[in-house]
């Protein structure tokens, strides 16, 4: 790509916003972008460039600065404003991420002024479950300064198009486009090694087979539905009560004791905390599944990163990834996806008929289900695909 200056926008880019934090690093390293982060810490903004990690150091903290609204990001100071243009200077492209604050509205004005491009990356905004949230006061945001914001964007850019339709009211169609944001197959070494090393550290049994849940424990990712189902679906005697429950995630509007509370004493539920790193790529070579029933997921890197580890999944419908999934593996119970299950609806029942599915099933068939999910991972959600499209429209490549 021709050398260009380009900057991304985002909202308080820290680690603990998981997925959105780490599509905006995605974005970064893919366009060879630096980050203008507003609504940060007024102590880390002091700093100007982060020292490392992020991005490769090119973080760049804007301090909102006194006020609910300022700190908030519903107004961005004149203080802000000072130092964000400092740190656009020369840009060429503005990527924006998220809506509904401030930071979108400014950057799209600062773009017009200096004869800028920019982008606009909705993530989950414009999903009918998120906009229920807030809801009213999203549509007049919306309204208000979103829709011009939205029309004044060259490019529109959504994870999957089930997330681009789900939003398609609210974009002008024309410049509406679908790349697919990168995950890669974790970096094991010795993968039977780090299988053994995790349950040996979590008590779960060589010949247990066990189940995955890898998220935030949040209401929207619905961990405790997920242990009661998991629980109703293998209770029964035989294959299925081999089955174990691991629950990972950091502490949301729910934390590790409420999922321990669901679980009780059965022994086969196993809440761990929040993992990282190695520790991630651990679980999921403990695991022989993955489950999610999370309501809302525009793209979802835990299922995502889940697929191309090849392991089997049973996804909730709020995943708009899964429905680009291949389908047609003739699994047993509901939804055939080639990778696992994509269940018909959020009900109780179907997340209980999947898990006793997978809890029964051939191993032969689920290690069949997963090298599936990950040929098509390689294929499809590979680093190269996603920076090579990024680049292309960057260079004025038509949407796809």
């Amino acid at each position: 790509m021709p050398a260009m200056r380009i900057c991304n926008v985002a909202l308080a880019h820290d680690p603990v916003h998981a997925g959105m934090h780490r599509a905006v690093e995605d974005f970064s390293i893919a366009l060879d972008a630096p980050i203008v982060s507003f609504g940060n810490d007024a102590a880390e903004a002091a700093a100007g460039l982060s020292a490392g990690g992020e991005a490769g150091g090119r973080v760049v903290r804007i301090a909102g600065g006194p006020g609910p609204l300022v700190r908030g990001v519903h107004r961005v100071s004149a203080a802000a404003a000072r130092a964000a243009e400092r740190a656009l200077a020369g840009s060429e492209l503005v990527v924006v991420h998220s809506l509904y604050r401030a930071h979108a509205p400014w950057a799209a004005a600062w773009a017009r002024r200096h004869g800028a491009r920019y982008w606009s990356i909705p993530h989950g905004c414009l999903d009918p479950w998120g906009m229920s949230q807030r809801g009213t006061a999203k549509r007049i945001w919306l309204g208000l300064v979103g829709r011009r914001f939205l029309d004044g964007a060259e490019r529109i850019v959504f994870s999957s198009r089930r997330a681009l339709e789900k939003g398609a009211a609210w974009v002008p169609a024309e410049r509406a486009c679908v790349v697919r944001w990168p995950v890669a197959a974790p970096a094991w070494g010795d993968r039977d090694e780090a299988r053994h090393r995790f349950r040996e550290r979590w008590g779960i049994p060589a010949d247990a087979r066990v189940l995955l849940f890898l998220g935030r424990l949040h209401t929207v990712k619905r961990p405790l539905e997920t242990v009661k189902a998991f629980m109703a679906a293998t209770s029964a005697a035989g294959a299925a009560s081999r089955a174990h429950l691991v629950v990972a995630g950091m502490d949301g509007d729910l934390t590790a004791a409420d999922v321990a509370a669901a679980a009780g004493r059965s022994g086969r539920v196993h809440v761990v905390g929040r993992l990282d790193g190695d520790a991630v790529a651990e679980a999921l070579a403990a695991a022989d599944g993955f489950v999610s029933l999370s309501f809302q997921e525009n793209f979802g890197y835990a299922a995502a990163e889940a697929v191309a580890a090849g392991l089997p999944v049973i996804l909730a419908p709020g995943h708009d990834l899964a429905h680009e999934m291949p389908f047609g593996s003739g699994m047993p119970g509901p939804g055939g996806l080639a990778c696992g299950w994509l269940l018909p609806d959020d009900s109780f029942t179907a997340a209980v008929e999947a898990i006793g599915a997978w809890a029964g099933a051939d191993a032969r068939r689920l290690e069949a289900a997963g090298d599936a999910g990950a040929a098509w991972a390689r294929a499809e959600l590979s680093q190269e695909r996603f920076r090579d499209a990024l680049r292309g429209l960057a260079a004025g490549g038509a949407p796809a």
